[in-house]
């Protein structure tokens, strides 16, 4: 087992190698400035440790993540203006799915292929009918709910228990919103199977054998129900985006496998932000009591729709990662071609300067004021944002009024945890679920 010693000096031979690196060439510019540190670790023993080294050393500063030179830029206008000025410069840092589907991810696309792909998803998320799938979403989080309340002698509200009963919500909400398979059906049992074959644990980020095999088995579940629908024998909701993708003519292998891969990230996704809401949601019963009571503010949205916006704000939009395929000079420093970057969204939405108490957890914020997108931006900043950003509000503001309808109460917490790609709620999370 190697010492804390050896691990240390692998560090700093580490880091010694990435300043040859990043100084190499670049004897009369400025590089940005910071210590070569481990930036990853330092958020784990600090969650705000980024945002304290920007008021020290300014907005643009590097680091360390894993091996690779890091830059940091903080400030949604400023990293804003970067992609403004760089965005042919730079590649977003995500999954290489090319070996599974032709074309890859659609947030790794780039130019006119990603406009085409991306304007007929948009198109497709506008056609399909969000309200009908909501509709059957809140009946879907209310049974899950209705069965937890109900079974909580046999599984004591024991933290994993609620991990995956909002596992569950999670995905059956997906595979339905995605591809019209509606919880109780042969087809919406099959595919849930297929994406717990997919990624039992999570997302996997580089696919192995068992990914490619569940893969396959998707995209021959969907091209039968496809097959089945086209000749008017399919269980297959219209309102899906999988029904408006094929009626617009917009579905090939592409499209298809970027749908398989978006639910697969969405389910982790999701089911983490549904964490969060029953998380705040349990801890102040005033909060909870007030919107199953439908009391409303006279403001510009609802109670729950500003919690909603409160836990992105709070704790869901952390960062933008990019790579730079060439050198660019950005504010005065150099940041050589091959730097991780990484555009600090929890930083920004923590600056006392856009939100009063920043680190206080506040939905009143929200009810009489929508922020500019140069101080909120929670689903992204240029024109590879989030296209679900709406649906995803939506979706939780579903699922706060059905839990709601109980007296959510929290048994067990935690500080949060780095998780393997975004901060989580507490693995201790229990919550007891108290019928009104």
């Amino acid at each position: 087992m190697q010492t804390r010693r050896g691990k240390v000096q692998g560090v700093l031979r580490r880091a010694e190698a990435v300043t040859r690196r990043l100084g190499a060439g670049h004897a009369d510019h400025r590089l940005p400035p910071g210590e070569l540190d481990s930036l990853d670790e330092l958020e784990k023993a600090d969650r705000a440790a980024l945002q304290r080294r920007a008021e020290r050393l300014g907005p643009v500063f590097k680091g360390l993540v894993g091996d690779e030179r890091t830059v940091c830029i903080v400030g949604l206008a400023r990293c804003r203006r970067f992609l403004k000025d760089h965005g042919d410069d730079v590649e977003i840092v995500t999954q290489d799915l090319t070996a599974m589907f032709p074309g890859g991810f659609l947030r790794a696309m780039s130019g006119d292929t990603h406009r085409d792909y991306r304007r007929a998803l948009v198109r497709a998320v506008r056609s399909a009918d969000g309200d009908v799938a909501l509709a059957e979403f809140e009946s879907l989080a209310a049974a899950e709910l209705r069965r937890y309340a109900t079974t909580s002698a046999q599984h004591q509200n024991r933290p994993e228990a609620w991990t995956s009963s909002l596992s569950d919500v999670s995905t059956g909400l997906l595979v339905r919103t995605f591809f019209g398979a509606s919880p109780g059906s042969a087809t919406h049992a099959s595919l849930v199977e297929g994406f717990r074959d997919l990624g039992p644990y999570g997302l996997v980020w580089n696919p192995q054998a068992r990914q490619h095999a569940a893969f396959g088995r998707l995209c021959l579940d969907l091209r039968t129900e496809l097959v089945a629908r086209h000749e008017g024998r399919s269980e297959m909701s219209p309102t899906c985006l999988l029904a408006a993708l094929d009626d617009d003519g917009e579905l090939d292998e592409t499209m298809l496998g970027n749908l398989i891969y978006m639910v697969e990230m969405g389910r982790s996704d999701i089911h983490n932000f549904l964490r969060w809401l029953s998380r705040y949601v349990a801890s102040d019963q005033a909060l909870c009591d007030a919107i199953a009571l439908g009391d409303t503010t006279h403001g510009v949205r609802t109670l729950e729709e500003a919690l909603v916006l409160e836990v992105l704000r709070a704790d869901q939009s952390e960062r933008l990662e990019r790579r730079t395929l060439a050198e660019v000079t950005f504010e005065g420093y150099v940041i050589p071609a091959g730097t991780h970057l990484r555009l600090c969204m929890w930083e920004a939405h923590h600056d006392a300067a856009a939100f009063a108490d920043p680190h206080v957890f506040d939905p009143s914020r929200f009810l009489h004021a929508t922020p500019s997108s140069d101080v909120f931006a929670p689903f992204g900043l240029d024109h590879h944002q989030c296209p679900f950003g709406a649906l995803t509000t939506r979706i939780g503001t579903s699922f706060v009024r059905a839990l709601c309808a109980y007296r959510p109460t929290l048994l067990a917490d935690g500080p949060p945890v780095r998780g393997a790609y975004h901060w989580e709620p507490s693995r201790r999370l229990a919550v007891e679920l108290v019928p009104r």
